[in-house]
């Protein structure tokens, strides 16, 4: 099963149309052609009071997915989850929500080299080391006049080093924090949808 966020709405892409309905405006469509896929999303997103679609073909999920994303202007991502000694988790504040640290994986990069990279950059810690990869999350974007969606590849890491973390003010990174497991719920209640769900998950 893959989520896709858009907004505040929520795209459930499965093999199994029996996921739950959690919340009331869900809507559950067999579909096997990318033309029904694409009309399937149009009539969601221009419908305002559905919240949830499940998207099912009862047999490959991922080809569901690849056919989903071909209606779309798609580029990857990495970042990472990173704990300290102190079982602290790194948090980037930028454009007025708490965020991990990620960018755009470069070309000939790969996901790992461009997740440790991206948070290097942007919180200014070298000493960082993957332990294991975690699940992707998808979000739907506008840019240009395109509608884009993005999959970040997500790894959990760790740090050992001392140095304080220090933001990437030319990324419009204000800030760049150790976040205590009681300083969660704050964190939580001011990211994206998509990011949530991650950690929820974890």
């Amino acid at each position: 099963m893959y989520k896709v966020f858009i907004f505040d709405k929520l795209i459930l892409l499965t093999d199994n149309p029996q996921n739950d309905k959690s919340f009331a405006g869900t809507t559950s469509i067999l579909v096997s052609t990318k033309k029904e896929i694409k009309d399937a999303y149009s009539a969601f997103i221009n419908n305002g009071s559905d919240r949830k679609l499940i998207l099912y073909n009862n047999s490959d999920a991922k080809r569901l997915l690849d056919d989903f994303i071909s209606l779309f202007w798609y580029i990857e991502a990495a970042g990472g989850l990173v704990i300290n000694d102190k079982d602290e988790q790194l948090f980037i504040y930028r454009f007025g929500k708490w965020d991990l640290p990620k960018g755009k994986i470069e070309r000939n990069e790969t996901r790992e080299d461009a997740a440790i990279r991206e948070v290097q950059e942007e919180t200014g810690l070298l000493e960082v080391k993957i332990i294991k990869e975690l699940p992707s999350t998808f979000h739907i974007f506008d840019y240009k006049g395109k509608k884009v969606l993005k999959r970040t590849y997500w790894f959990e890491m760790s740090y050992t080093g001392t140095q304080p973390p220090k933001p990437q003010s030319e990324e419009d990174i204000l800030e760049a924090k150790w976040i205590k497991h009681d300083e969660m719920d704050g964190i939580l209640s001011n990211t994206y949808s998509s990011l949530r769900v991650l950690l929820n998950d974890l």
